[in-house]
C-alpha cells in the first residue's frame, strides 16, 4: 500500500479513513460503469476492497466504501409541497364545517386525514431498525419526516441539547464535532471501514452490509437514522417531536380564538350581519374542544411512538417524565372520547335503530366527539377505535425493537395485512370513492411493510435485491403521493370556486344530515307565507329531524321533496293564489307534490299505524331547534282547520 504514495495507507490504522486525492483509472474500468450511475439520484453504489497477504493470501483487512454522485430526491420543495397541501385540506375542512357546509367538510376532512396518516405510515415503517435501507428509500422517507414532527430549527436544537444535559442526560454532539464516523447510508457520505476479518466472514455475500457499531464507527438505524438524516441529534428526537406537537396545537387554538374575536368585533361594528356565524359563536367551547381532540387523534402515532421509544432511549430523567405524562394524557383523553362515542352509538341503536340519531342529532356531541366517527358511515361509528388500536400495536413493536429490526418487520407486515383485509371487508368510510382511496392507501402501506422484509436481510438474499426493492419503494410511494395530493388539490379548487360546496359531493347515505339542524329547515319554518304547501314542507322537515327509521336513499328523496315544494311555493307567490277551500281541494286531483310525498311515505314504510308520538324525554326531541318546535305548535292548530293529505287530522297531529 505504501507504493501508492497515500499517507492514509502507509501506515494503515484501524478506524475511519479520510481520503483526499484524485486517482485516474484506465478507460477499460471506466467503461464498465453504467451511464445511469452519473444521472440517477441516490444510487446504491458500494466498493469493497479485500486486503490480503501477497505471499500467504491471508485476508488482512476489508475496506468498504459507500459513495454517491451528488444527486438526491430529498428536496426541500417536496417537503413543503406535501406539508402545505395536507395542511390546506385540513384547514379547509375546518372552515367549511364552521360555515355550515358539513357535507363537503366531511368528505375533504376524511381524505385529508387519510393523506396525513399515509405520510406518517411511510415514515413509521422506515423507522424500523433493519440492517440497511437503500439510499433512495431513505431519502424519500426523509421528505415526509415533517409529519412526525422531525423539523430542524437550529436554535431549538441548541435548547434541546442544553435541556437534556441540564436534566441529567448526556446529549450527543454528532453535528458539533466528529470523533467517530457516522454511518446512516446517507447521500454524499463516505464511510470507509477497516476491520480484520476471517475468510468465513467474507463468504456470506459479495458485499457485506451488516455493519456493526464499534469504538471507531457508529451505525445509526431506525428512528435514529431518520432523525440524523433530518439534521436532529439522536438525544433530541423525542423532545423535538413533542415540542412541535405542542407548539402547533397552541397555534391552532390561538387562531380559533382570534377568529372568534374578529367575528364578534365585526358584528358589533355592523360590518357583518350580527346573526352570521351564530353556530361558531354560540358553540365555540365545544367547537374548540372538538378541534383539539381531532388534532390529538392525528398526532396519536407521533406521540405514542416517541413516548414509548423514550423508555428505551432514556435521554434524561426529565424527558422520561414528559413521555409518561403524554402517554397518560393520551390514554385518558382518547379513551374517554371513544368510550362516549361507543356508549352513545349503542344507546342510539337500541332506541332508534340508527346510531346517527344521537351521534349527529346532538350538536354538542357532534362538535366535541365528531372527530372519531364523522369520516365513517353511521353504522361504523366504532371504526376509530379500530384505527387507534392498529396504530398503537405498530408503535409498540417499532419502539421496543430498535435493537433488532428482524423482530419487528414480520409482525408489522402481519398487522398491515390484517388491517387491510378487515378494512376492505367492512368498508367503513363515507362512500364508495372514499373507501377506494383508503383501500389503496392501506394496500400501499402493506406493500411497504413487505419491502422492508428484504431490507432486514430476513431472507439472506443478495444485496442487489434490496437495492431493487428500494427503487420499487420510491416509485410506488412517489406516484401514489402525487395522486393523493392532486386529489386534495381538486377538492380544494372545487370548494373555492363553488357557491355551494355541498353540491359538489353526493350526500352520505346514512341519514346523518337529517338529524342535524339545517339552514333550509329554519328558512322553511320562518317563512312569512304560510300556505298549505308551506305547512306540509315544515311537517316533512320536522319529520326528517326526528325520523327513527329511513331507507338507504332517504336523503335523496328529501332533497327532491324540498325542490318540488320550493317550485310550487314560487308558483303560488307569482300567481297570487290563496289557499283553496277544503271541498275544492278534496275534489281536486292529487298534486305532483302530494303524489311524490305519498310515494316517499310508502317507500320508507311509514303509515298511520306505524307513526307514534315522540316521547317527551327523548334526547332527539331535546335537540330539535326551539324555532321548529314553536312553529310545529302552530301547525297543530292549522292542521285541524286546513286541508291535509292525511285522511284524519288526528293522524297528522300524531306526526307532529
Amino acid at each position: 500500500m505504501c507504493t501508492l504514495g497515500w499517507k492514509q495507507f502507509c501506515p494503515v490504522y484501524p478506524g475511519p479513513l479520510q481520503v483526499e486525492s484524485i486517482e485516474y483509472i484506465s478507460e477499460d474500468y471506466a467503461n464498465q460503469i453504467p451511464g445511469i450511475a452519473y444521472q440517477v439520484p441516490d444510487i446504491d453504489a458500494v466498493v469493497k476492497v479485500l486486503v490480503k497477504d501477497r505471499d500467504t493470501q491471508e485476508t488482512l483487512a476489508c475496506i468498504q466504501s459507500s459513495f454517491s454522485n451528488g444527486k438526491t430526491i430529498s428536496q426541500t420543495g417536496v417537503k413543503w409541497a406535501t406539508a402545505v397541501v395536507a395542511g390546506l385540506g385540513l384547514l379547509l375542512a375546518a372552515l367549511l364545517s364552521t360555515f355550515g357546509n358539513s357535507n363537503a367538510a366531511s368528505h375533504i376532512s376524511a381524505n385529508s386525514v387519510s393523506l396525513f396518516l399515509y405520510f406518517q405510515s411511510v415514515v413509521v415503517v422506515s423507522m424500523q431498525s433493519v440492517e440497511r435501507v437503500p439510499p433512495i428509500a431513505s431519502a424519500w422517507s426523509e421528505n415526509l419526516a415533517w409529519s412526525m414532527g422531525l423539523i430542524r430549527v437550529q436554535f431549538m436544537q441548541d435548547i434541546f441539547r442544553w435541556y437534556v444535559q441540564a436534566t441529567g442526560g448526556t446529549p450527543t454532539t454528532y453535528f458539533k464535532g466528529i470523533i467517530q464516523q457516522i454511518l446512516v447510508q446517507k447521500r454524499n457520505l463516505q464511510a470507509m471501514v477497516m476491520d480484520v476479518m476471517t475468510r468465513s466472514n467474507l463468504t456470506k455475500r459479495t458485499l457485506d452490509f451488516a455493519l456493526k457499531s464499534n469504538k471507531n464507527l457508529i451505525v445509526l438505524r431506525g428512528i435514529k437514522r431518520i432523525g440524523y438524516n433530518s439534521g436532529i441529534e439522536p438525544t433530541s428526537i423525542v423532545v423535538t417531536g413533542f415540542t412541535f406537537f405542542v407548539l402547533i396545537g397552541y397555534l391552532l387554538v390561538v387562531v380559533l380564538v382570534l377568529a372568534k374575536s374578529v367575528i364578534v368585533l365585526l358584528g358589533r361594528f355592523n360590518k357583518i350581519n350580527p346573526k352570521s356565524f351564530s353556530m361558531f359563536r354560540t358553540n365555540f367551547n365545544n367547537m374548540i374542544k372538538g378541534t383539539v381532540l381531532r388534532y390529538i387523534a392525528i398526532g396519536f402515532t407521533q406521540l405514542t411512538l416517541f413516548a414509548l421509544w423514550e423508555f428505551v432511549q432514556r435521554d434524561s430523567p426529565a424527558v422520561i417524565v414528559i413521555a409518561v405524562l403524554f402517554i397518560i394524557l393520551l390514554a385518558a383523553v382518547l379513551s374517554w372520547s371513544y368510550y362516549n362515542v361507543i356508549r352513545l352509538g349503542r344507546e342510539s341503536q337500541q332506541l332508534y335503530q340508527n346510531p346517527a340519531a344521537l351521534l349527529y342529532g346532538d350538536t354538542h356531541i357532534l362538535q366535541k366527539y365528531g372527530f372519531s366517527y364523522t369520516m365513517f358511515t353511521a353504522k361504523k361509528y366504532y371504526f376509530g377505535v379500530v384505527l387507534a388500536g392498529y396504530t398503537l400495536l405498530k408503535s409498540i413493536f417499532i419502539a421496543f425493537t430498535q435493537s433488532s429490526g428482524r423482530v419487528s418487520v414480520l409482525p408489522i407486515f402481519i398487522f398491515d395485512l390484517a388491517y387491510t383485509i378487515y378494512l376492505i371487508y367492512s368498508a367503513p368510510y363515507l362512500n364508495k370513492p372514499t373507501n377506494i382511496v383508503n383501500y389503496m392507501i392501506s394496500i400501499v402501506v402493506t406493500i411497504n411493510s413487505f419491502l422492508f422484509l428484504f431490507f432486514s436481510d430476513l431472507f439472506g438474499l443478495q444485496a442487489s435485491v434490496a437495492s431493487i426493492m428500494g427503487w420499487i419503494f420510491f416509485i410506488l410511494n412517489a406516484a401514489f403521493s402525487l395522486i393523493l395530493l392532486v386529489l386534495i388539490v381538486v377538492f380544494i379548487v372545487f370548494c373555492l370556486v363553488s357557491k355551494n360546496p355541498d353540491a359538489r359531493f353526493a350526500p352520505v347515505k346514512d341519514d346523518r344530515f337529517s338529524f342535524q339542524r339545517k339552514p333550509s329547515m329554519h328558512r322553511t319554518v320562518r317563512s312569512p307565507i304560510m300556505t298549505e304547501k308551506n305547512n306540509v314542507e315544515g311537517e316533512l322537515a320536522a319529520l326528517g329531524a326526528i325520523a327513527q327509521d329511513h331507507s338507504v336513499d332517504w336523503e335523496s328523496e328529501m332533497y327532491k321533496l324540498n325542490n318540488v315544494a320550493n317550485d310550487s311555493v314560487d308558483e303560488d307567490i307569482l300567481t297570487g293564489s290563496s289557499q283553496p277551500d277544503l271541498e275544492e281541494k278534496e275534489r281536486a286531483p292529487p298534486s305532483r307534490f302530494g303524489s311524490l310525498k305519498q310515494k316517499f311515505m310508502n317507500r320508507v314504510g311509514m303509515n298511520k299505524e306505524e307513526i307514534k308520538p315522540t316521547d317527551e324525554s327523548s334526547p332527539i326531541r331535546e335537540d330539535v331547534d326551539s324555532d321548529i318546535l314553536s312553529a310545529l305548535q302552530g301547525h297543530k292548530k292549522t292542521i285541524s282547520q286546513a286541508s291535509s293529505d292525511y285522511s284524519d287530522p288526528t293522524d297528522a297531529k300524531r306526526v307532529v
